[in-house]
């Protein structure tokens, strides 16, 4: 017999077909047709026989594939006819008919909720048709060409690497080297896309938004876009300082989880730079937009660079692990500083811990990540100058002086 599960799951079923079928419905609406092939009563149908074949089918499922044979011929004879009458018709229709059948068998068979969240995520991508076209119209063959490019290092390389160290202390771990050049590559065509659609003002927000990731990548990233001349120099100097402000406030969230006291022992250094880079950042930036800036657009993605600079930032790594090797715990600071040249998040979380269980001194695991904090924007500054030009290289500087200077001074004040 049938029990209140089963009829639960047909209604889950019915509603996946209706929702889809009303987007369609809603489409054709839109697009003022006189007659549709399927609305959203027929959807809704076929995803209650979808629900009523899983239901009865059994563990052979020979009858949810009569019934996908039969849907699959209503659609394509429904196809068939149209395309008679209307060269070029898709076929999207028809195919989330199928769709819907097969979603309906699943959320008969007990997979109500993985057939209702693909229900959605079909009706979604349905309705994505008007944005998907502006996209396609918008983009050239270089941007598609750098996107696949990014999909390749991403989704096909990345997940074959290695995920341990190699060579000296083991520092040259394959997947995280090669992490940096996704994040790299991948700021970058944020950067890119971001200019594109904002302007200059794109150049702020990719140095706000790529500081969640990594400061180190995006000052890489934007102090290319600043070579190439894809933006100004009093723009990239902004996005560089923005993106190491929210470094200092990432640092926070970090101990303020590790270690409240560490947190204590630093939070007036960390916010006085923090202010200092936001007065540096607005002033650069005020006087680049009041003034109109101008941006070119380059390469989307450029890999070669990525490569280069990952491959410095593992050679720094090997620095970093050989003095934490020579001085152990007894040089933390000096620890703190090698490995801040490289990155800024491993010694933090370090000290932390180790000040949450009391192997370290609250204010000397602060002090070490402070330090690091330093040390690395050091390191940064160096990096814009070397790759954007001292047009560039002298803003960063004086703004990332004023921040070192201004957290050192709420540090031995404090």
């Amino acid at each position: 017999m049938t029990n209140l599960e089963d009829l639960q799951n047909l209604a889950v079923a019915t509603a996946i077909g209706f929702i889809i079928g009303f987007q369609r419905e809603w489409r054709d609406v839109e697009q003022a047709k006189s007659h549709t092939f399927a609305g959203a009563r027929t959807f809704a149908l076929v995803g209650l026989v979808g629900g009523v074949c899983g239901l009865l089918a059994g563990p052979s499922l020979l009858l949810v594939a009569i019934g996908l044979v039969t849907i699959g011929g209503l659609a394509i004879v429904a196809y068939w006819s149209q395309a008679r009458s209307t060269p070029g018709t898709g076929g999207t229709t028809e195919v989330a008919l199928l769709g819907t059948f097969l979603l309906g068998a699943l959320a008969a068979r007990g997979e109500a909720l993985a057939a209702s969240a693909a229900g959605v995520i079909i009706a979604i991508l349905l309705a994505l048709k008007p944005m998907v076209q502006r996209w396609a119209h918008s983009m050239d063959a270089r941007e598609i060409n750098a996107a696949l490019r990014f999909l390749a290092i991403t989704v096909i390389i990345l997940p074959i690497l290695p995920n341990q160290g190699y060579g000296p202390y083991e520092a040259l771990n394959p997947r995280r080297i090669w992490e940096l050049v996704v994040l790299i590559s991948g700021l970058s065509f944020l950067g890119y896309w971001l200019t594109k659609l904002y302007g200059a003002r794109g150049i702020l927000l990719t140095g706000i938004v790529g500081g969640l990731a990594s400061s180190t990548a995006t000052t890489l990233s934007l102090s290319r876009l600043v070579e190439r001349g894809s933006t100004s120099a009093k723009a990239g100097a902004a996005g560089i300082i923005a993106a190491n402000v929210v470094m200092l406030a990432r640092m926070a969230a970090l101990l303020s989880v590790m270690s409240m006291n560490a947190l204590e022992a630093i939070w007036p250094a960390l916010a006085a730079g923090a202010v200092a880079g936001i007065l540096a950042a607005v002033f650069f930036w005020g006087r680049e937009e009041a003034r109109g800036a101008a941006v070119t657009l380059g390469n989307p993605m450029e890999l070669k660079p990525a490569l280069f600079f990952a491959a410095l930032l593992a050679f720094v790594s090997i620095v970093s692990r050989a003095a934490n090797a020579e001085f152990g715990t007894k040089g933390v600071l000096a620890v703190a500083f090698a490995t801040g040249l490289a990155d800024v998040d491993s010694i933090t979380l370090t000290a932390g811990a180790q000040a949450r269980t009391g192997s370290l001194l609250a204010q000397t695991a602060g002090a070490a990540a402070l330090i690091a904090a330093f040390a690395n924007i050091i390191v940064k500054g160096a990096l814009a100058q070397m790759i954007a030009g001292s047009k560039t290289g002298w803003r960063v500087a004086a703004g990332f002086a004023l921040v070192v200077a201004s957290g050192a001074a709420a540090y031995f004040l404090a």
